[in-house]
């Protein structure tokens, strides 16, 4: 009920502060007195433990609301660095692949040049053997019929005398 006098008293100073006469300022001090002297000692204890019961509620309200807020901004940062962890670990890995294709297709392209290369040699090397065969094959061909025709030349001068032999070249 005190309480209530005085909040009374307390609204009409703020509300008329700016534009009260010095009369009602001198009336609403005179009030705040008899108030005043009317309180007992157990009214002002009461009126303590109810400012701090009010005190401590709104401690807890601000720290709730603290706990609250350093909650909220603690799960958003982790929120966004494990985005940005993870848009740096795709981007890692997408450039990890894409290295690992490039490296594998340079791989590809140079192992089958290697190849093409190779079968080219070995098809050249193949070629120009066969053809020094069929030319040692003819050169032996030839040497064989020169050596058949010596061998026949001889014989036949043996055989038919040297002039027998030389009219029978013509």
């Amino acid at each position: 009920m005190l309480r209530d006098a005085v909040q009374a008293i307390k609204q009409k100073i703020i509300n008329g502060a700016a534009t009260a006469t010095p009369e009602e300022l001198a009336y609403l001090g005179t009030a705040i007195d008899r108030i005043g002297g009317r309180a007992t000692v157990l009214e002002v204890e009461e009126m303590g433990d109810i400012k701090i019961e009010e005190i401590t509620e709104h401690a807890d309200q601000v720290k709730s609301a603290a706990i609250a807020n350093i909650t909220s901004t603690k799960n958003a940062a982790e929120a966004s660095i494990n985005s940005t962890k993870n848009a740096a670990e795709a981007s890692v890995t997408t450039t990890k692949n894409a290295a690992e294709a490039s490296i594998n297709s340079t791989k590809d392209a140079a192992i089958a040049a290697v190849n093409t290369a190779s079968n080219a040699a070995i098809t050249a090397a193949n070629n120009n053997r066969d053809a020094v065969i069929a030319q040692a094959n003819a050169a032996k061909d030839a040497m064989l019929a020169d050596i058949a025709a010596a061998a026949n030349s001889v014989t036949q001068q043996f055989t038919f005398g040297a002039r027998a032999f030389f009219y029978a070249q013509l």
